[in-house]
């Protein structure tokens, strides 16, 4: 009988702290939207941003106030562009050279995952610090800030994400 009991005490003692612990999510594959601002020395710009990532491979729609951009990324650095004032004049850019910077932007893979994610992230890549928060509702990634010598030049804001399989 008190080994019976032991092992419920155990079990629900177990049970409870794996709830509480669970970890915040960096998304592999996900789709979302999100608002983007650029900022320069002299302008802000907004977007509003739909990116798709699957295995590594982005489409992405930007939307500013005068126009929108549909881009998507696929493996070997191609970049297939499309003006939608334009549908039909789609083009294919072979060795897209920014693309790695328009992707990285969005890419959580960059930021190390540690066993128990804090509610921020920071990735430094020699020039620019990523700083990733996260929600507490959703446990998903919620703003990313991007500083060039403690200086905000981007900042995007997840209105949605949806991790996919």
């Amino acid at each position: 009988m008190r080994l019976t009991v032991l092992l419920l005490v155990l079990i629900i003692f177990v049970s409870g702290c794996a709830a509480e612990d669970a970890p915040f999510i960096l998304p592999v594959n996900y789709s979302g939207e999100a608002l983007m601002k650029v900022y320069t020395d002299k302008t802000e710009n907004d977007y509003k941003v739909n990116i798709i990532c699957r295995d590594g491979n982005y489409s992405i729609r930007t939307e500013s106030e005068n126009e929108a951009w549909n881009y998507a990324y696929v493996s070997g650095g191609r970049c297939i562009l499309n003006n939608d004032k334009f549908p039909e004049s789609s083009v294919t850019i072979e060795n897209f050279k920014i693309n790695e910077t328009l992707i990285h932007d969005f890419d959580f893979r960059k930021f190390d995952v540690l066993e128990e994610i804090p509610e921020e992230l920071i990735y430094w890549d020699g020039e620019y610090k990523h700083v990733i928060n996260f929600s507490k509702d959703n446990l998903l990634p919620r703003t990313i800030f991007i500083y060039n010598k403690d200086k905000l030049v981007k900042a995007i804001q997840y209105e949605t994400i949806i991790i996919e399989e």
